[in-house]
């Protein structure tokens, strides 16, 4: 991996973690979802004019994690809702690394490297250390875990489709901007299908208009050099080096949203920085 790669991996990793403390700040989490997604199609539809699409083959996997990402974006919105971002954003955007780990390797072909899953287990232990930081298991919110971990299991899904459909694809960049393109529309119509809510409220609009234009950048901007780098690293290590970013959340979350902070998180976050290293390292 060059270190240009990895530079770009731990911006876009800083990129994930400010448009979900946006998300998380909102006062209306879904309104301001829902807005940021589809003022990303309303960018992009119009784009799709003037590329290529996406190679024949890689229609299915674009229709699959179009599909797995309105439950994503479903799962998300209720996890912010029950839990604070420096417990729950780590498991989420953490554990799925670890599984990834075993998968990869036979449904992608990735090849892992010994120090490679050394790095990962040391990030996913620190990760883990967050469920018992409160030092007592009776304190843990084992709501805000469950949809931490419902939202853990929808990222290991479109990981997979995307970096197998990000390399079929002719183009990596258009493969994400017709993702963007349709994800926002599918997801609002999604929405308003499932739980009969109505449209989004032009007076919330206004009232959020710089922090949904800066979160639409920041959504795009984290996503699409990470569907590039699949096509060059091995998925484990582009999953694992983007979970940095749990160490801005924590951060954030303790310092800004004054959320509780202690021994075991201090632990937690340099376990998290030391395996991030590793997986530099063992990615060359």
């Amino acid at each position: 991996m060059s270190f240009s790669l990895f530079l770009i991996i731990v911006i876009t990793a800083v990129a994930h973690t400010t448009w979900n403390v946006l998300l998380k700040t909102s006062d209306n989490k879904v309104f301001f979802l829902r807005s940021i997604l589809l003022l990303a199609s309303l960018i992009f539809i119009p784009v799709l004019f003037f590329i290529k699409p996406p190679s024949p083959e890689a229609y299915k996997f674009l229709a699959a994690s179009l599909f797995i990402h309105i439950f994503y974006n479903i799962f998300l919105i209720k996890m912010y809702s029950y839990s604070e971002i420096s417990f729950s954003y780590p498991i989420a955007r953490g554990s799925p690394t670890l599984i990834l780990l075993v998968a990869s390797p036979f449904l992608l072909g990735d090849q892992i490297s010994n120090l490679n899953n050394i790095g990962a287990l040391i990030l996913t232990s620190g990760i883990f250390f967050l469920i018992f930081s409160e030092g007592n298991y009776k304190k843990i919110n084992f709501k805000g875990l469950g949809l931490s971990l419902m939202v853990a299991c929808t990222i290991v899904v479109y990981t997979l489709v995307d970096a197998q459909g990000a390399r079929l694809s002719d183009s990596v960049l258009s493969y994400g901007i017709y993702m963007f393109a349709m994800e926002g529309i599918i997801f609002n119509i999604a929405y308003m299908i499932f739980f009969k809510d109505k449209k989004i409220p032009l007076k919330f609009i206004l009232s959020e208009k710089y922090k949904i234009l800066f979160a639409c950048f920041l959504i795009t901007f984290a996503y699409l050099p990470i569907l590039y780098a699949f096509t060059k690293v091995n998925v484990p290590s582009v999953a694992a080096l983007r979970e940095i970013s749990i160490l801005f959340t924590s951060i954030y979350g303790v310092y800004f949203l004054k959320e509780k902070f202690g021994l075991i998180k201090v632990i937690s976050a340099a376990l998290i920085v030391i395996g991030c290293i590793t997986i530099r390292i063992a990615a060359g």
